[in-house]
């Protein structure tokens, strides 16, 4: 999808457990799973750490325990090799079954939050699935223009009906466990607007979970950036070591996208046959890019743009999520896009290729 969360913070810990013990019991139908470690994983300050692990054999796993509270935490394995699965649960005191099909996809129930999380993925699950073909159809350059335009109003489409099933759960669930992991996985894709006022009807409980005090924290960011105001300067080194100012681009096109992304994105990868397209088609007075990475490896950096053939300007500090300019532009999740306008004005905010033709369009209708 569009936005892929790049960031969960899957340590919660709000609600007592009512059972003794937990027990997670697993079946598994693929044979090649036989012999695999799996592990129960949380992740803490971006870190994933292994909390325990437990080895497939003759299709089953278990793992057991004492949770003192419930939190989310993730199994994770890998299918094939090459394929890491991680698949977020929730870690409470109960009985939890797991069935990891032939496929390597996995579906578990057993407990009331757990049946919550599983219907949420499914419907996610639904939409994701529907995407990746589009995304798969783009990847062929021989398709027409005509027939790319069509593919691209489906995934926007999608991408709105994501955004949708995100907003409805963390609304209908505010102030519990799921509700609140859904939030903070998927904060990114809603206005600012909807972001405060999910968090006013936050209780102070919820408040005060360390990664929802950050979201307010940029939400305040979010508005210093927002759609209507001029942009924010920020100075980073391009691929020569050469410090580069986002002013030195702004203004010299009727458009510059800021497109923050990273090599190690799945997400931002799976968007850029969209953004070359784009590119290709508005270079010049009309439009330009400014890519910003959050990777951390330089020699990564520069392999994802040589092999995917990324000609527009780069950036980056190499600093991953502490980069300068997704701090100046608070941005908590990749792919994230900022449209400028020649005059310095922020006109857009994440939006879809198909609103970026329309708004350089819409200039170029107007200059005639």
């Amino acid at each position: 999808m569009k936005n892929v969360l790049i960031i969960t913070i899957s340590v919660l810990c709000l609600f007592a457990c009512t059972s003794s013990k937990y027990e997670i019991e697993g079946k598994v139908e693929a044979e090649s799973l036989n012999g695999t470690t799996i592990f129960l994983k949380e992740r803490i300050n971006r870190i994933w750490i292994s909390i325990d692990s437990a080895v497939i054999e003759n299709h089953k796993f278990i793992f057991n325990g004492v949770s003192d509270s419930a939190k989310i935490i993730h199994l994770a394995y890998e299918f094939p090799t090459d394929n890491r699965v991680r698949q977020a649960l929730v870690l409470e005191n109960g009985n939890i079954k797991v069935s990891i099909d032939t496929t390597g996809f996995m579906t578990f129930e057993g407990t009331a939050q757990n049946d919550l999380l599983q219907t949420y993925q499914i419907e996610k699950n639904i939409i994701a699935n529907k995407a990746n073909e589009f995304y798969k159809a783009l990847e062929d350059s021989s398709i027409s223009e005509e027939k790319r335009l069509i593919i691209t109003k489906e995934i926007d489409s999608l991408n709105k009906k994501d955004i949708n099933i995100d907003k409805k759960y963390a609304i209908e669930n505010v102030n519990t466990l799921v509700g609140t992991h859904i939030f903070m996985n998927s904060f990114f894709g809603m206005t600012t607007a909807e972001k405060e006022s999910i968090v006013s009807s936050m209780n102070d409980e919820t408040i005060k979970v360390k990664r929802i005090t950050e979201i307010i924290g940029d939400i305040a960011t979010e508005k210093r950036v927002a759609v209507g105001s001029m942009y924010t300067d920020f100075t980073l080194p391009n691929l020569s070591g050469d410090s580069i100012s986002l002013s030195g681009f702004v203004g010299k096109s009727d458009y510059l996208l800021i497109d923050f992304w990273a090599s190690w994105c799945g997400p931002c990868i799976k968007s850029l046959p969209e953004m070359k397209y784009l590119f290709n088609k508005y270079k010049g007075e009309r439009f330009n890019i400014l890519g910003v990475s959050l990777d951390e490896n330089k020699e990564a950096w520069v392999g994802a743009i040589n092999s995917h053939e990324l000609i527009w300007n780069h950036i980056s500090d190499l600093k991953g999520w502490k980069c300068e300019g997704s701090r100046t532009y608070a941005v908590n999740s990749i792919p994230c896009t900022v449209l400028i306008n020649k005059e310095g004005i922020i006109v857009g905010r994440n939006l879809s290729i198909s609103e970026i033709e329309k708004i350089i369009n819409k200039k170029e209708t107007a200059k005639r």
